[in-house]
């Protein structure tokens, strides 16, 4: 609850104002460590001097492959009074990826935890990175490999910083999308996007003084930063965070840290719910969950399971980790809201002309407020100017409007499947195959069709115990799908490949055939006509 015309710029001046108001408070609680207000101002500014006494500058990039934990917050905020631009890496990152972000990055530093330093180290050489920082050890046989150092000595200066607050439009961080539909990009956020975000998003969670904010997602995420960390700054509050997304134990460390609020992507929401029932699935104290991704049919019944609200949202890492959100007391189910303040938003068609409401088109949107979105892509101005064509950043999803100004997620617009001159939404698809008992989790793509366009195809995780029935499966589609929209295929997983994010890994997957699939005209299964 920011007091009245209170305002933040830059994050340098957040830690330091708030530091001053909260002292000793817990600002960030971890399995093993709790930062408080004002050791997070003093260990920031001493990170910051390290980083100087290094070399790194202002504008300099240097890079983190940080599990959650304390030295995450260290360097985020150390690196932003520097002036120094963080790059968080996703930790499931290796070989030729990994390579690519840190090539593309340009980073001048790197700050490792040590169980990641065998993947760091098979593309290490060449490496930009000139200067190299270990948290922990890496396990193997020489603990702290040559050319580089312990995390300990970038701790060794001054407590006091004295340097100028960066300004509102000045570098943060670069962050890298998921890359789950291609090559991943760089996307430059300034200062005043990190903290207007979670401003408004703290507006509409409904915080209290008393509220504590928990994630299991990944701090180098932008929903982590701006959903739990930045709000619980602003608000004077404590936030906590798991090393990693645990279904079987989510609600236990939920409790644990007295949690009231907690944020949940959509595969978080499905794996919880297909979860066994458990006694312990209402002994917390979360009254809000903040989600993303949660349907219609789930949305009710997951309330009712866990004994909390659900504030469903919509955003991106370029134009605010949270773009639309249920406004608190007035949430509509199946919606993810309407625009946050900063943001105008709008559905338009292929040619970039308004639709009407109701009428599915590409969801674009715009800032009202300077230096509220991204800057840009890293090294990647055609790729800028192409997002952000006709003076909208065009989020390349599919939503529909109603006439209160609601909006309505569908799909991803890259992602439809074009068959038998028919345009269908996976996520129709997969909506369907995950309300049948043998599913835990489905992810659907186009495959190449020997009659053109494409072909359906159902890439399948059983639930424990499952053994997998196509023909089941199939004959359930055909029930339950129109009939352009029943899978040809179906092939079963072991496990969805994702990425820390918890998001399926959709590319991977795409076009993707194999002697292990099920093919539904092979079996003599016919959909239903027209």
């Amino acid at each position: 609850m920011l007091a009245e015309g209170e305002a933040y710029h830059d994050l340098a001046t957040l830690v330091r104002e708030k530091a001053k108001r909260n002292g000793d408070r817990p600002a960030f609680r971890f399995a093993d460590r709790t930062l408080t207000y004002a050791q997070l101002d003093a260990r920031s500014n001493r990170v910051a001097n390290g980083l100087r006494t290094a070399g790194l500058g202002h504008g300099d990039r240097a890079a983190a492959l940080l599990f959650n934990c304390a030295e995450f917050m260290e360097l985020w905020f150390g690196a932003a009074k520097a002036g120094v631009v963080l790059v968080p890496l996703n930790t499931g990152l290796k070989g030729s990826i990994l390579r690519y972000e840190l090539e593309d990055s340009g980073a001048k530093g790197l700050v490792v935890d040590g169980r990641l330093w065998e993947a760091y180290e098979a593309v290490r050489e060449p490496r930009t990175a000139t200067r190299e920082w270990i948290v922990g050890a890496t396990g193997g046989p020489d603990p702290i490999p040559g050319g580089t150092d312990r995390w300990a000595s970038l701790l060794e200066g001054s407590e006091r910083f004295d340097e100028p607050a960066p300004a509102p439009w000045d570098p943060v961080s670069i962050l890298y999308t998921s890359g789950t539909t291609g090559p991943p990009k760089g996307a430059l956020i300034p200062h005043e996007k990190v903290l207007r975000t979670p401003r408004e998003v703290a507006e509409r969670s409904r915080l209290t003084p008393d509220s504590i904010l928990f994630t299991a997602l990944p701090l180098f995420h932008c929903n982590a930063q701006e959903m739990t960390a930045i709000p619980s700054l602003l608000d004077d509050l404590t936030a906590c965070f798991d090393e990693r997304f645990h279904a079987s134990t989510f609600w236990q460390a939920a409790a644990s840290y007295g949690a009231s609020h907690v944020s949940l992507l959509v595969s978080m929401i499905n794996v919880l719910f297909k979860q066994p029932e458990r006694p312990t699935d209402r002994t917390h104290a979360v009254r809000v969950a903040l989600t993303a991704g949660a349907t219609k049919q789930v949305w009710p019944a997951f309330e009712q399971r866990f004994g909390l609200s659900l504030i469903e949202l919509y955003g991106m890492t370029e134009c605010g980790c949270t773009t639309l959100m249920n406004p608190p007391d007035a949430v509509r189910v199946g919606s993810v809201g309407t625009p946050l303040g900063f943001v105008e938003a709008d559905v338009v068609d292929d040619a970039d002309r308004p639709v009407a409401n109701g009428v599915r088109g590409e969801l674009v949107v715009r800032p009202r407020a300077p230096y509220t979105m991204f800057l840009g892509y890293v090294n990647k101005a055609e790729q800028t100017v192409t997002a952000e064509r006709n003076l909208w950043f065009h989020t390349g999803d599919f939503v529909t409007r109603d006439d209160d100004g609601y909006y309505y997620f569908v799909d991803r617009k890259k992602d439809v499947i074009r068959r038998r001159g028919e345009n269908l939404a996976p996520y129709d698809v997969e909506s369907v195959l995950n309300r049948h008992p043998s599913v835990f989790e489905s992810v659907v793509v186009g495959v190449p069709s020997p009659l053109g366009e494409e072909d359906v195809k159902a890439f399948i995780q059983l639930r424990p115990g499952e053994s997998g029935d196509p023909r089941a499966l199939f004959e359930f589609c055909v029930r339950e799908l129109p009939f352009f929209m029943v899978p040809r295929y179906i092939e079963f997983l072991d496990e969805i490949p994702k990425t820390a994010n918890q998001k399926a890994q959709r590319y991977l997957l795409k076009g993707r055939r194999g002697e292990r699939e099920h093919d539904r005209e092979a079996l003599g299964i016919a959909t239903r006509k027209p």
